[in-house]
């Protein structure tokens, strides 16, 4: 897992810790999962052929950074 804040890393552990993080659909090639953030309701994709995360929140898709809500579903996938 890379680095990143604290801060982020204590919403991720929220996120899956409070139930937030929800698998749909798992399939040769991605794996699709409903994040339910603060306000709104976030889809990340796991590519397993890049081996990367995909989020649909602004906060990823501005800064092309790691969310919390990818690193809610990275952390499930450790469970």
């Amino acid at each position: 897992m890379e680095k990143v804040s604290n801060e982020i890393m204590r919403k991720a552990r929220m996120l899956l810790e409070f139930g937030k993080v929800q698998k749909d659909i798992d399939t040769e090639k991605r794996t699709y999962y409903t994040v339910e953030g603060d306000s709104e309701t976030h889809s990340v994709i796991y590519d397993k052929i890049k081996k990367e995360f995909l989020c649909d929140c602004k906060w990823s898709t501005l800064t092309n950074k790691k969310c919390s809500h990818m690193f809610a579903v990275e952390l499930k996938g450790m469970e």
